[in-house]
């Protein structure tokens, strides 16, 4: 059995022991879990594949409570660097929080109800990102970087969503809506599939302590601190899915990690914009750049192997290539695609 079908079947093993037998057709999911992973390689780190995994969201009514461990005091101030704005005290939203997460419902048509929808003013339904990546590839022992890759995708977090790579259309794929936002711990109480971003803290310090007291030792590889960074940097990825407010919070996030270091600076195409830097615990140095106007990254790259993902195009837009359907995204129910 090799690594492709593994991964097919502990996506089944954990659908299975939640909702009822959903079959998986290997030869449509293999080839997008293969691409997916690609991407992992490059850039995006080893909390998005907890992410894919928490993408069987419908699940979330059994997988979503149960016991953690305690989380970290609330003055618990080493290992979160030394940027006052970062390690001070949190600020208090203007609104309460809710405490307890709102459930998300998926109708037969993949709409979303029962949580926050996308966060950006008029009609538009999708979120539309155009990237650029690049990464090393192994070919019988000789590593060479890999052809560029164009990527396009329309998502949104009320309905399905659509990639297509290098403008080919044989490449489309379908997954069901971006609501998921992976595992965490609110209230004491852990979510493996958290929908409502409205309980999260934005304030990048607060945050920085309920991502700590979410991490797993079975989920994710690398220190503590390289697992906080993924799950950092995944969420930053979601671009305009999350409100602005948020994603600074995510950004003070990695901004909080020990020797991280931030600047301003231009990305690989030459735009200016903040330039964070950090050393994961296998010395690789990661840097991530966004525009500070908007929040939203413009690239992640390791400088060291060349790698990286370019943000060239992200803003709302109405229109698709192909309606998302079931059949493209070769699954049963959009409630576990």
């Amino acid at each position: 059995m090799d690594q492709d079908e593994l991964f097919v079947q502990g996506l089944r093993a954990r659908v299975d022991a939640a909702v009822p037998r959903v079959d998986v057709d290997v030869d449509r999911v293999v080839p997008r879990a293969r691409r997916r992973r690609r991407v992992v390689r490059g850039a995006a780190g080893a909390t998005t594949l907890a992410l894919v995994l928490g993408a069987t969201w419908g699940a979330s009514a059994v997988l979503g409570v149960g016991p953690v461990r305690d989380a970290p005091p609330a003055g618990l101030g080493t290992g979160l660097g030394a940027d006052p704005a970062v390690t001070a005290a949190p600020t208090p939203d203007a609104e309460p929080r809710p405490t307890v997460p709102a459930d998300a419902v998926v109708a037969d048509d993949g709409t979303v109800t029962g949580v926050p929808g996308d966060p950006w003013d008029g009609p538009d339904r999708y979120w539309y990102t155009l990237t650029e990546s690049q990464w090393p590839q192994d070919m019988d022992g000789v590593v060479t970087m890999g052809d560029v890759e164009r990527r396009e995708s329309w998502h949104s977090r009320e309905r399905p969503g659509l990639d297509v790579t290098d403008g080919d259309p044989t490449t489309v794929s379908a997954s069901g809506p971006r609501v998921v936002m992976g595992s965490w711990v609110v209230a004491g109480v852990r979510h493996d599939m958290l929908a409502d971003p409205r309980v999260l803290p934005t304030d990048g310090g607060e945050l920085a302590l309920w991502v700590r007291a979410g991490l797993e030792p079975d989920r994710g590889a690398g220190s503590d601190d390289d697992k906080v960074f993924d799950v950092a940097r995944t969420m930053l990825a979601g671009g305009g899915l999350y409100a602005r407010e948020l994603r600074e919070a995510f950004w003070g996030v990695a901004r909080s990690l020990p020797g991280a270091q931030e600047s301003t600076g231009e990305d690989g195409a030459g735009r200016e914009g903040v330039v964070l830097t950090w050393t994961g615990s296998d010395g690789q140095v990661n840097r991530l750049v966004r525009d500070p106007e908007t929040g939203l990254l413009l690239e992640q790259a390791v400088p060291s192997d060349g790698s990286y993902t370019r943000y060239l195009e992200q803003r709302t837009r109405d229109d698709v290539p192909v309606e998302p359907t079931l059949e493209i995204a070769g699954c049963t129910r959009w409630a576990t695609c």
